[in-house]
């Protein structure tokens, strides 16, 4: 879903079980906490998934893989053969070269001449 806080979703909560429509709950809620605290779309997304049934506040689990073992992955990688190339790298871990260049940086890896 979305990237708002949990007390956010909570307001969405309380003004699905009040019986208020998507529309005027997030008008409430800017209401009470500012104005773009939460917008009207999202409001829609949360009560769609309360009218499925679904009244758990959390996330659900994203499809893909997971994030941590690609970065082990190309930590190994990386010790066991440091002249590798970026367009190698994407190649055997199956992502970007973008993404390999963002995970390189990210552990502090840059290019020498």
């Amino acid at each position: 879903m979305s990237e708002i806080p949990i007390h956010i979703r909570h307001c969405i909560l309380y003004e699905f079980q009040l019986g208020n429509n998507a529309t005027t709950a997030a008008r409430n809620i800017c209401a009470a906490l500012g104005e773009g605290a939460v917008a009207d779309q999202t409001c829609r997304d949360w009560f769609k998934r309360f009218r499925e049934g679904d009244m758990s506040l959390e996330d659900r689990p994203k499809s893909g893989r997971p994030l941590e073992s690609d970065i082990e992955r190309l930590k190994v990688l990386i010790e066991d053969k440091p002249r590798l190339t970026t367009r190698e790298l994407s190649a055997m871990l199956g992502c970007n070269q973008s993404t390999i260049d963002r995970h390189l940086h990210e552990m502090g890896k840059v290019n020498k001449l």
